[in-house]
């Protein structure tokens, strides 16, 4: 924006500084009054249960055996355990310190504070070019996610209780906020590789920059151009997302990065005294807030490609605050409430949680429409419909195979029937180096062989831009969804000429049909049909397959017998939380190798 209107706007407000976030000590006061709702209530006592039982551990040492890991075997959870454990102990101890009248907080959070600012980095191993010494010399300066956010939120605990906490702390944070972050993104005479990215990082960096700068630089001749290089960061960022707003790195990624846009964007607006404000100014950033209601499927189930969990909780306080602003927002099932301090012990989060959730308007907005939509430039489809009482939900995408935290994916699909997802996307795997690196597609989770998509001549698709579907056909009707893709380039398959995949949803009967078309010019060796499920799949009578849940229900997986043969492997997945999953891979394989041959697979659920 323009710099000579954003230094007036912040000189004007300049003496409102002292107020910046007053909204979270007035719902704090209001909470200790027991003026609070079921949802704040809930908040209240996840965080005091937590806070609790911090005041009964010490603080963890984060070993140098722990810190090396990563280099060593590509190992992070070790140490990142260590370093969220302290991230989610600093977050909890200070929100009990608002929201309780327990002085026993007040020494535990300062000890938390003390420990972080002796931390060698505030950077994790896996973001940390711990092969350079250079870069090592300057580890404690380098900028990544997780020093980004520690700055925003020891900046922020500063400005809240600097009446509270000793004056030491206060200073020492203050300056470890300026030594380790400000300082270095304010003199670098090049960018940081995040500034210019079109995922999560800008935002996430440069929206806890930009917040850390407005609580630490009270003079707004020397904020402002730290501001402006702020927007640049989250211009990039907002170009990441389609022109119809649909995140590509899934919903996960959605809440991280468009949650800080959205936190850096509310505090600017109180800084420059309501004259800035980013999300009414980007129209893109409002179709970016209406994504969530697209890939939630049903209750706390969401359509999970790329790196995304396969559930999801409501975080209540960015959904009030979008609420507020846009009207046509509708969210899902209240039922379902994110943790109050997440597994990385993100401070915005929580404390914002805690600040904006307004029930009352969020009751009013609960429920998505039953309905079947489509986004053109992300090419997905989800279809949602009611049968006979019960909820049946599909979501299947096309795309390319280098989208940001990039699945070989294309043509998969998830199908989910009264809360049971009985076809499966495995989302995120656990995150390593090698789950980064050049080992990415050797990964179950990450490889088409993971996924509900043919495998041809014995080969998965191939990963790269150049792999990627065309949409042939969309069709949205009372009574029947059709969505056609060309699935022919996702396959690095010189004799195959051609590759059609329809998925008809018969929306009255609640049954799905997969039909897959080949054309060869010359006869395959192998044509498999591949199903991921993590229910167990029994061969039924000839030509189908049972999958059972709990409470007796079932779905059949009918084919046709005399053209397929059934086979189910079990493998193991380590999910995102490095627990061990069993999967079922029903594998329907052509009995012959025409050159022409269409297969057909329907999806039967017990109605």
């Amino acid at each position: 924006m323009n710099s000579r209107l954003l230094l007036e706007a912040l000189q004007a407000a300049e003496t409102d500084y002292a107020s910046l976030f007053e909204e979270v000590r007035t719902r704090s006061a209001d909470i200790r009054s027991g003026m609070d709702n079921p949802l704040l209530s809930a908040h209240r006592i996840e965080i005091r249960q937590l806070a609790d039982q911090f005041l009964t551990q010490p603080i963890e040492a984060l070993p140098f055996s722990a810190f090396r890991l990563f280099q060593v075997n590509g190992s992070r959870k070790e140490f990142e355990k260590h370093y969220f454990d302290r991230r989610r102990r600093l977050a909890a101890l200070a929100i009990a310190v608002l929201i309780e009248d327990d002085a026993a907080f007040i020494p535990a959070l300062e000890d938390i504070i003390w420990a972080i600012c002796d931390e060698y980095t505030w950077c994790l191993p896996a973001h940390l070019n711990v092969h350079d010494p250079v870069a090592e010399d300057e580890a404690a300066r380098h900028v990544d996610l997780f020093a980004s956010e520690t700055a925003h939120a020891l900046s922020e605990i500063c400005h809240l209780f600097k009446d509270r906490l000793d004056p030491l702390i206060v200073n020492r944070a203050r300056h470890e906020v300026m030594r380790r972050v400000l300082n270095p993104y304010m003199q670098l005479k090049r960018v940081f590789g995040w500034e210019t990215a079109t995922n999560n990082w800008s935002a996430v960096c440069a929206g806890s920059i930009g917040m850390a700068a407005i609580y630490m630089i009270q003079d707004s001749r020397i904020l402002m151009p730290v501001l402006n290089r702020v927007f640049e960061a989250m211009e990039c960022f907002l170009e990441g997302f389609t022109e119809e707003g649909a995140c590509l790195e899934g919903l996960g990624y959605w809440y991280y990065g468009f949650g800080y846009y959205v936190y850096f964007a509310e505090l600017l607006k109180q800084r420059t005294g309501g004259q800035v404000d980013l999300l009414l100014d980007e129209k893109k950033a409002q179709r970016i807030a209406e994504f969530p209601q697209f890939c939630f499927l049903q209750e706390n189930h969401v359509a999970n490609f790329s790196d995304c969990g396969r559930t999801s909780g409501i975080q209540t306080g960015i959904f009030s605050r979008l609420c507020q602003t846009i009207e046509q927002l509708r969210i899902p099932s209240l039922t379902h409430r994110s943790n109050s301090v997440d597994h990385c012990g993100r401070f915005a989060t929580a404390l914002r949680d805690l600040a904006w959730t307004d029930y009352a308007l969020l009751e009013k907005r609960e429920g998505l429409p039953i309905r079947s939509e489509f986004l053109q430039e992300a090419e997905w489809m989800v279809s949602r419909c009611q049968v006979g009482g019960k909820l049946i939900s599909f979501a299947a995408k096309g795309g390319h195979n280098n989208e940001p935290h990039n699945h070989n994916d294309i043509g998969h699909f998830v199908w989910v029937v009264d809360g049971v997802r009985w076809l499966e996307d495995l989302g995120a795997g656990l995150y390593t180096r090698q789950y980064f690196g050049d080992e990415r597609y050797s990964i179950l989770c990450n490889s088409s062989a993971g996924h509900s998509v043919p495998i041809i001549n014995g080969c998965f698709q191939s990963e790269g831009e150049l792999y990627r579907s065309q949409v042939v056909e969309v069709g949205i009707q009372e009574g029947r969804d059709r969505f056609l893709l060309d699935l022919r380039r996702a396959y690095d398959l010189p004799h195959l000429y051609k590759l059609e995949r329809l998925f008809d949803l018969d929306k009255k009967h609640g049954k799905l049909t997969i039909t897959d078309s080949y054309e060869f010019t010359e006869p395959p060796t192998s044509i498999t049909e591949r199903f991921i499920t993590l229910y167990p799949p029994e061969v039924g009578k000839e030509g189908e397959i049972i999958l059972s849940a709990s409470e007796g229900r079932k779905l059949r997986l009918v084919y046709e017998a005399p053209q397929l043969n059934a086979a189910i492997q079990t493998v193991e997945h380590l999910n995102h939380s490095g627990h061990s999953e069993t999967v079922y891979l029903i594998d329907l394989t052509s009995v012959d190798t025409a050159r022409q041959k269409v297969i057909s697979v329907t999806l039967e659920p017990d109605l």
